[in-house]
């Protein structure tokens, strides 16, 4: 879609009372493409660009991208990202679905393992405190114990803070389907089950170093005086919601500590505020 007609629209939602806008396409990181053929290099739109004019929509309001590609995030969308902390939430969802090479090749996807954690590095390097999140797949036909160890030990590295897990699912047609090396149902739930437990203490992990520190977070609903949301760096934040607080805005609070799945914290007035 033309860049003017992103900003248009994004334009209205806010006008419109929308403080989260996500910017999602079936190759994000590929925005521009199609419209840059025959033009020089200096004249390219890339997702950067869009990004840069985005932010100049006037509101209350702030953009987080969907699924991305780790290949598709350079370091002119990093640096837009960094210079515009207060308007881009410092989180991505970079496509992982093996940590295994031999299983990745089986996918035929264009990426490698060491690819994924190098590029992950550059953004931790770059933004403050990123959020990673990914999808895997557990139990792609021929996944080993060493492979699905692999993916474990890629999900470790990089630090995900969330994980959507998947099993693999045979869909009549596709040439993954007519493999012969499927794997048991059950060495694919015992594969899950530890996957589960395991993205739990990374994401423990990754919401301890948040302590203490201020968050932009979204209200999404106050029940019997607590407030809860989703914040900037994709944690689920809890606190005790002022007179003031009201779904559907987003509010600063200072976090105090991890309960299980979420974070408590305290909403910052106004006058305390403090973008970080």
């Amino acid at each position: 879609r033309p860049a003017n007609e992103v900003v248009e629209e994004i334009r209205s939602l806010v006008e419109n009372g929308f403080r989260e806008i996500v910017l999602t396409g079936i190759h994000l990181g590929h925005y521009g493409v199609d419209f840059n053929r025959n033009l020089r290099r200096e004249s390219w739109t890339r997702l950067s660009t869009l990004l840069r004019d985005l932010v100049q929509v006037p509101g209350d309001f702030r953009i987080r991208l969907s699924s991305i590609e780790a290949t598709e995030v350079t370091r002119d969308l990093l640096a837009v990202m960094a210079e515009h902390r207060d308007r881009i939430a410092p989180h991505l969802h970079v496509c992982l679905q093996s940590g295994s090479d031999r299983i990745l090749r089986a996918m035929h996807r264009r990426w490698n393992a060491k690819r994924i954690i190098d590029r992950c590095r550059l953004v931790a390097e770059t933004l403050e405190m990123p959020a990673f999140t990914t999808d895997v797949i557990v139990g792609f036909p021929g996944e080993t114990e060493e492979d699905f160890v692999q993916t474990l030990s890629v999900c470790e590295q990089i630090g995900f803070s969330k994980i959507h897990i998947f099993p693999f699912s045979r869909r009549k047609g596709t040439p993954a389907a007519e493999m012969s090396n499927q794997v048991p149902a059950e060495v694919k739930a015992e594969r899950i089950l530890r996957l589960t437990s395991f993205e739990e203490e990374l994401r423990n992990a990754y919401f301890q170093r948040l302590v203490g520190r201020r968050l932009s977070v979204l209200v999404e609903e106050i029940v019997e005086g607590t407030a809860r949301g989703t914040s900037c760096r994709y944690a689920n934040v809890a606190f005790d919601a002022l007179e003031t607080t009201q779904v559907g805005r987003l509010v600063d609070v200072q976090t105090e500590m991890v309960s299980g799945n979420e974070m408590l914290g305290s909403c910052v007035l106004p006058s305390e505020f403090v973008s970080l």
